[in-house]
């Protein structure tokens, strides 16, 4: 395979695209796309994001995250199902799901078209929003590998990028599970939450974005925040004879490197996956969810390999599920994939730091639903920290809807 250099063009005139149009499997190439499809890209709407529909993604997302936390926590606790890299696996392949849905539903509403012209216009829309993408002219050509004598085009673009941001996401949740073996729930959590700080200094290089100074002061206090939630509650008792905890320093320095990725995903996300013209929020849905679906596909297509070497080597043997588990496991993953699907709309429709706050906002949430469902009732701490975090996220909605214009 060649490596296309930076200084010759992306996509070269009078050269066929590899990507895989519909026609090419029956020998027929009259619904091929047009080779001027490109050459006049329609402009992109000039829509904002309403705040309010912006407000409800927020919302879904937080009680995704809730509801994903407290179902794990039940199988893995009460029902002593605790099989944390298959229930990562079990997640990050859902992720294809809310993509299916979609296009289920797009079919149904235009099902007087023709399936092979459905397929087309799909295809062809979403080439023409990846085209879209500055990243597309400045990191597809040295990002995207061809067979000799072909030209990448969008989609390649898209299914190299998703690859790349698959090992980071895995990378961040995988570190989550490993870090838990180290050191506390405690440091876990508030380190963790740290993905707004890390989502923040990797926007400023890659995204070529100015914070404002409300932002800063945001993601300053939820750090603080969050802080003050794991370290005051005195709910949470460490037994010292227990393994976890022991190795505080290396569990600490995993966690944070699980930071860094998720902040890293997000900033990654909105800079391969978005439009860089401004769009509406339902020109924009076919990218994002697509783009988020191929987490869901590379996962399931390699991750049980994972699974399989981690069974042989007796670090997480496989047990089969019994029907209450099977349940719980089922809540999990449909709200993770929808709250982590979620996580990328409010990232594309906002920015990274935005669509951070959601896992900063589900901490003190998940502290309440304790309350209400098992009844572990918030320390004194725990409100406080959360105080602290509706202050920085009410900072944060201030500069982004009032100082900052949202695409």
């Amino acid at each position: 395979m060649a490596l296309l250099q930076q200084s010759q063009p992306f996509l070269e005139p009078g050269r066929d695209s590899f990507d895989v149009e519909l026609s090419d499997f029956d020998g027929r190439h009259d619904d091929r796309t047009p080779d001027n499809h490109y050459s006049n890209p329609k402009p992109a709407a000039q829509a904002k994001n309403s705040p309010w529909l912006i407000a409800a993604a927020l919302a879904i997302t937080v009680l995704g995250f809730v509801i994903n936390t407290e179902s794990t926590e039940y199988f893995e606790t009460e029902l002593g199902w605790r099989k944390p890299f298959a229930t990562l696996y079990l997640t990050h392949t859902s992720l294809a799901l809310p993509w299916l849905c979609y296009t289920l539903y797009s079919r149904f509403s235009q099902r007087g078209v023709t399936y092979r012209a459905w397929v087309r216009d799909y295809n062809n829309s979403l080439r023409e929003a990846i085209s879209t993408i500055d990243a597309y002219t400045t990191d597809g050509p040295w990002m995207v590998y061809k067979f000799k004598g072909r030209v990448g085009g969008p989609l390649d673009f898209l299914l190299t990028t998703m690859a790349v941001l698959t090992v980071v996401l895995t990378m961040s949740g995988a570190s989550w599970f490993v870090a838990l073996a180290w050191t506390t729930p405690a440091d876990l959590t508030a380190i963790y939450n740290c993905s707004t700080f890390f989502a923040a200094a990797f926007s400023v290089p890659l995204l070529k974005e100015r914070l404002g100074k409300y932002s800063i002061v945001a993601v300053a206090l939820s750090i603080v925040g969050t802080f003050v939630i794991a370290y005051g509650d005195t709910t949470a008792v460490h037994d010292p004879g227990d393994k976890v905890g022991t190795s505080r320093l290396f569990g600490n320095i995993i966690a944070s490197v699980g930071a860094l990725a998720f902040g890293l995903y997000e900033v990654l996300f909105k800079k391969w996956a978005c439009s860089s013209q401004p769009m509406g929020s339902r020109q924009s849905l076919p990218l994002t969810l697509t783009a988020s679906a191929l987490t869901g596909f590379y996962t399931l297509s390699v991750g049980w390999v994972l699974l399989i070497l981690l069974h042989i080597f007796g670090i997480e043997t496989m047990v089969w599920p019994s029907g209450e588990v099977w349940l719980y496991i089922i809540i999990a993953v449909l709200s993770g994939s929808i709250s982590i699907t979620m996580l990328a709309v409010l990232v594309v429709w906002t920015d990274p730091v935005f669509g951070s706050f959601a896992n900063v906002l589900s901490v003190f949430f998940v502290a309440l639903s304790d309350w209400l469902l098992f009844g572990l009732t918030p320390s004194l701490a725990t409100y406080i920290g959360g105080g602290i975090v509706v202050v920085a996220f009410s900072l944060l909605t201030w500069d982004t809807f009032a100082g900052k214009k949202v695409h």
